[in-house]
Order: structure tokens, then C-alpha cells, then sequence
């Protein structure tokens, strides 16, 4: 069980960050957001429309499911402490032609909630034929800040990382990428903190290795100051897929079970005067 989470992110990181273990039933981790009050989780492609609840301690509060919505590939979720945003966007053969982000106001009970849809597509997109992993249009990362929504790019072909912002506005958008990232990898979650307006990007390199890293960057209604990004190497290798900022200083990792690694969470504070 996990237990004390949230009370450990206030305080001092370990030396050595432990590995906590996930409930079972999350065992396909893919998104994380903390609302200011509580953790918010759901999985990967295969799972129903629902996210799990825990406490500012880790403990699981059961779940929500969402009405009338299907989940096809939850990749992220974030929350702007009114909302949360769940992008419905997995996009590993480049040939969808339904990319959508579901916004529910954040659920006070355990009843069913409705969503409304953000349908959106990358105007650099012209070809959705079915193609191996070697496209740039994945799409597993979403930020939600105090004006907008940020999606990063997950480039199979290149290992950089487009950003595209959006309105949180319910509708039908298609937009075009504002800036590239040399991340120089794949890009699985992202989250933004809006006291230090700091953008954390979470993805690995290295193929089936899944070599993890997190980028550490500055984010405002411009774009990323990408000039003063910098790279760490905080957990060991895994499919990591989730993380969300818990504190000013704290972020929660999310890593889903597979042939390399067991699922779990796990708390890293990146060095102070990160930027």
C-alpha cells in the first residue's frame, strides 16, 4: 500500500528515491495529476473511461468513470484546479484522424461525470496512412497552465518533440506547432507548476532499454525557453509513462509493468536552481 506520499514530497528527497507499488488494477500507468488536493491516475489503451483517486497520502480512493466516452488511448492527464484535461491521443501508427482531450470540472463524489470534447489534429499532418514506428505525429503529453493547453509530440522518426497550444475550450481545433524541442528521445508525459512556472517533459531513449530521463524547463504563454532546458537522469531505466508535479519542488513518476520493469511510482525532487 502506499502510504505518506504526499507527506514525504515535503520534506527532503532520500538519497535514494524508493520505487512505491501501484495497485494492481493500475498496472498501465500512463497519466498523473495532482489537483492541488489530490492525485488523480489512469492507464494506457485497454482500460475503460475511468481515473483512479487517491489521497494527498497515497491512499486509493476509488474511481470515476467518465459517460459516453470512449477510451481509446489515454495517454496524460492535468489539472488546472478547476478542470481536469484527460488527452485522449496515443498515436502509435500515425493514422488517427480523432485526437480529443476531455475536460470534466474536477468530480467531488464517486457518480459517473460527462466530458466535454477538445478534438484536435497537427496541421504539419497530411498523410494517415497505417506506418511503423518511425512517424512524427505520437502524442503523449499534456500540460494544462493557467491560459491554455500544451501538447508535446511524441517523434518516433526524429526524437524531437513538438508544442502546440490550444485553448481549454471545448471545440474543434487544427493546430500548428510552435516551436521543436531537441529532446533528442520520446516524449511519454509532461506537467507544469504553476507557482514555479517550471515544465517537466518525462520520456527515454535507448529502444527497449527504456533509458529515462526528464527534461527541466521554463514555460509561459510564449512557449519554452528552451535555451536554459536542462536533462536529468533521475530513476532507473523502465517504461516510465506519467509524472505531475506534487509540490513547488517535487514531482511524482509514474512507470507502467512490462518486460523491463514493475510497475510503481516514485517521488524525485530535480537539484534546486533547476531551470
Amino acid at each position: 500500500m502506499v502510504t505518506s506520499l504526499m507527506l514525504a514530497a515535503a520534506l527532503a528527497a532520500p538519497t535514494t528515491p524508493q520505487l512505491l507499488p501501484l495497485p494492481s488494477a493500475l498496472d498501465e500507468i500512463s497519466g498523473i495529476a495532482w489537483d492541488g488536493q489530490q492525485l488523480w491516475a489512469h492507464n494506457d489503451s485497454g482500460d475503460s473511461a475511468r481515473l483512479f483517486r487517491f489521497s494527498a497520502a497515497g491512499e486509493p480512493l476509488g474511481q470515476v468513470r467518465f459517460s459516453g466516452v470512449r477510451a481509446r488511448d489515454w495517454e496524460d492527464v492535468a489539472s488546472d484546479g478547476e478542470h481536469l484535461f484527460v488527452a485522449d491521443c496515443g498515436n502509435n501508427r500515425g493514422n488517427r484522424e480523432d485526437l480529443t482531450i476531455y475536460r470534466t470540472p474536477i468530480p467531488e463524489g464517486d457518480g459517473p461525470v460527462s466530458a466535454m470534447p477538445i478534438h484536435f489534429s497537427f496541421a504539419e499532418q497530411t498523410d494517415f496512412s497505417r506506418k511503423g514506428y518511425t512517424h512524427n505525429f505520437d502524442c503523449e503529453a499534456l500540460v494544462a497552465t493557467r491560459e491554455s493547453l500544451w501538447v508535446f509530440s511524441k517523434n518516433w522518426g526524429n526524437g524531437r518533440s513538438r508544442v502546440y497550444k490550444l485553448p481549454k475550450t471545448p471545440g474543434s481545433y487544427r493546430v500548428e506547432a510552435q516551436q521543436s524541442l531537441p529532446v533528442w528521445g520520446y516524449i511519454s508525459a509532461a506537467d507544469w507548476q504553476p507557482q514555479t512556472g517550471k515544465l517537466a517533459l518525462l520520456g527515454y531513449r535507448g529502444g527497449l532499454d527504456f533509458n529515462a530521463f526528464v527534461w527541466i524547463a521554463d514555460l509561459n504563454e510564449q512557449g519554452v525557453d528552451w535555451e536554459h532546458a536542462k536533462e536529468y537522469r533521475p530513476v532507473a531505466d523502465g517504461q516510465w509513462e506519467a509524472l505531475t508535479w506534487v509540490s513547488p519542488t517535487t514531482l511524482l513518476l509514474g512507470k507502467e509493468s512490462s518486460d523491463v520493469s514493475d510497475a510503481g511510482w516514485q517521488l524525485w525532487q530535480p537539484p534546486q536552481g533547476a531551470e
